[in-house]
This record gives structure tokens, sequence and C-alpha cells, in this order.
């Protein structure tokens, strides 16, 4: 969790920052509480800005970690403020993985809806949103069918509203001649593989692309000690010049060892004409056509699955890719976004 614009949150701030003013321009009034110092949108979104301290991530907990509520943590005082602001809105959407949302939402008078960001990945978490879901008028949205399965009391997600994720495809345009090179784009934190795209890139002695924020800086030392001079660090990088480094790879690497719930890089490689080869499991298998719009590899194959991987990318007709991509517009989202927010309004399910 962090302030909207520094990259903390991924590919949630990205669809934040681009669904909030198409559903404005559509007429209705968004109000977005985040952490103080986030970027608004656009004009016509309000932003309510809320100081306080982040709790750890759960992308990087163990299953067994416990959850504590705080006096003055950042998550705490964004509900307070939601509950404070709750009349103005005919709807409240979390968009979030923690216990104290779901543990909140009997509480408010005005409609909840839980966009729930990440895989199951906390059992005291998980076992809270159970209990709500149990007791039934419990709103959910998550990104892929992948992501729902992972909670395993949902029986296959069904009752889930399947949101996906979008592109700008007017940013991230297509690019017909790459060079020899090889990108990695994402959080730069244990759980996304990124040393498995940097060993693929040194086996085959291609130049590797990494764009992201340091999350972990341990983490980013520790890898960065086997690069072996194959690794241009770019940083957190704009759509504009994201589309650079996607647009010129032959091949974007996508490399969880987790279960990814969608992979907003995956899709926006795909605008530029860029295959992905990526492991074959969570949101990423989704997206990916294995053999058309990329390549898939079972994650135990693990490096030299990949290897193998980019070198059969190289024969996709970057056309073939680009044209999935496109079928993941921003206003496709926001259309499916839109239909449930009036369910949860109108009380279904």
């Amino acid at each position: 969790m962090g302030p909207i614009g520094s990259g903390e949150a991924g590919g949630v701030e990205t669809h934040l920052l681009s669904l909030s003013p198409i559903l404005a321009e559509r007429g209705h009034a968004i109000g977005i509480v985040a952490p103080a110092g986030s970027v608004a949108p656009e004009e016509g979104v309000t932003l309510y800005p809320v100081p306080g301290d982040a709790s750890p991530s759960a992308t990087r907990a163990e299953r067994s970690a416990r959850t504590v509520v705080r006096t003055g943590g950042l998550l705490e005082n964004m509900w307070e403020q939601a509950l404070r602001l709750q009349r103005r809105y005919d709807a409240v959407i979390g968009v979030s993985y923690d216990w104290l949302p779901f543990y909140l939402t009997p509480f408010f008078s005005t409609p909840v809806g839980h966009w729930i960001s990440i895989c199951s990945a906390m059992d005291e978490v998980d076992s809270m949103i159970e209990r709500r879901w149990r007791e039934g008028g419990l709103r959910l949205a998550m990104y892929t069918g992948a992501q729902a399965r992972t909670y395993a009391f949902l029986d296959e997600g069904a009752g889930v509203q399947l949101l996906y994720g979008g592109v700008d495809t007017t940013v991230f345009q297509y690019n017909s001649q790459p060079r020899e090179r090889l990108c990695w784009a994402g959080r730069i934190s244990p759980e996304k593989g990124l040393e498995d795209a940097i060993a693929v890139a040194c086996a085959l002695d291609i130049p590797l692309d990494v764009c992201g924020k340091i999350q972990d800086d341990a983490y980013w030392q520790a890898v960065m000690r086997d690069a072996g001079g194959q690794v241009v660090y770019h940083g957190f990088l704009g759509p504009a010049e994201l589309q650079r480094r996607y647009a010129g790879a032959r091949a974007t690497l996508a490399t969880p060892h987790w279960i990814e719930a969608f992979g907003n890089t995956v899709i926006e490689s795909m605008a530029c004409g860029t295959p992905v080869v990526a492991y074959d499991r969570g949101g990423p298998a989704e997206i990916v056509e294995h053999g058309r719009s990329g390549i898939l590899m079972p994650a135990e194959a693990g490096v030299a699955g990949l290897v193998a991987g980019v070198r059969a990318a190289g024969g996709l007709d970057r056309r073939v890719v680009r044209a999935r991509a496109e079928g993941f517009s921003f206003d496709r989202m926001a259309d499916r976004f839109e239909a449930w927010v009036e369910s949860v309004v109108g009380g279904v399910g």
C-alpha cells in the first residue's frame, strides 16, 4: 500500500488512474480515499488523502501471519474516512486484501463491494472473507478465474464478478521491429521472481531491460550479484517510456513465484506486439494464448523452460499478439466495473 502514483501498488494504481476518469466522463461522481501524497487521477475525481503508517504487505507475508489493527494506521484511517463519507456516495468499493475491510462491512449503511486485488495469501484474512461470504450478501470482484480459484470456499469462484484488467492501446502502441533485447517489468520484490528473468538473459546473452519500483532493496542487491552485466535498470517509468521498453524487446518475461491475480505488464507488452513468455499459472495463463500471443511454460520447467520459450516466441506474429491485447481495453474494463457496481448498489451478490 502506498500513494497513488508511487508505483507501490503496481497494477491496482494503473487501474484506478485509468478507470476513474472514464467513469467520471460517464457521469458518475467518483471519490478516492488514498494515502497522503497520492496523485489525483484527473479533474472530476475527488481525492481524499489520508495519513498513517502502512501495514506490511500481504504479498510477502507467511500464511500463518497475524493481522494487527492499529490506532493511526493507514488502512484504519482510510476506512474511518470511508465511514464518514459514505452517505455522499451510492456505493463504497474496497480495493484491497486485508482483514479490516471485511470485518467493517456490516457496519456501513451504504452498500459495500470488495474488489480483491491479490490471490489468497493469509489464512486469517481468508477466514474473515469466508465468514462474511457465508453470512450472505458479500459482493466480490476479482481479476481472473485463476485468482478466484485460490479461495477454496468460493466453489470455483461462483458468484464472483471477474473484472480482468485493461490497457490503454493508444499509449502502448504496436512496433513491428524489435531489437535483440528482453524486457521485465514489475514491482521488484521476491514474489515477482526477477532472478529467473536475469538467469534467462544470461543464458541467452541478451540484454534485459528491467523496469519497476524497488520495494525490497536487499533482494535487488542479491539478484544483481548474478546479473553478469546483462541488466539495464530503468527505474519506475511512466506509460510512454515503459512503452518504449516493451516495444523494443524481442519478448517480455513474466516470472512470478506466486499466483499472479492478473499481470498488467503482460497485457501492456502484448499491446506493443511483444510476446510474453510466462509461467503457465495465475492471471497470465488466462491472458496469453500459448503459441499465438505468447509462450506459457510449466513453472517446474524453471529457467530452462523460459529459455526455450524465448526462442519459440521469436517465431510468433507480433500483429496477432497486438490483436489479443486489443480485447482488453479500459473501456471494456469500465463496462464490467460499472455493471458490477450497479449490482452492489442493487443488493445483488
